[in-house]
């Protein structure tokens, strides 16, 4: 199994923390609420939520928001990764994702989130 450093140093793709409310809806069901986002990239991005385990079906295109209001829609993923956090008395769950082949609209859009809706320090890999 990969180490943290290893998955680290497979990283194609500088990651930045996003700001306050940049929320990713991750699946169209009719109860669905979307996840705060915890880092993002060109190449995907990470979220928290409550709840169970999401079923990798669950999961083939993403809309990204920030104070619920869309800025990107029907970006196209695969998830990565899905495990709990152990130091939460509550069970959060961090899940990873990376993004499919996008069109240049969908590009666009997503280079204007992360400008618009991130840190400006990127996170050291």
């Amino acid at each position: 199994m990969d180490t943290l450093s290893d998955l680290n140093d497979k990283r194609a793709h500088q990651r930045f923390k996003t700001i306050p409310r940049a929320l990713v809806l991750v699946n169209r069901g009719p109860e669905t609420l979307p996840f705060h986002i915890i880092d993002i990239s060109s190449g995907g991005l990470s979220f928290r939520y409550l709840g169970k385990r999401l079923k990798n079906s669950e999961i083939s295109e993403i809309s990204l928001f920030h104070d619920f209001e869309l800025q990107a829609d029907k970006i196209p993923a695969k998830i990565v990764s899905d495990f709990r956090l152990h130091n939460n008395l509550v069970p959060v769950r961090r899940g990873s994702i990376s993004f499919e082949a996008m069109s240049n609209d969908q590009k666009s859009q997503l280079e204007s989130f992360i400008e618009n809706y991130s840190q400006t320090d990127s996170i050291p890999t």
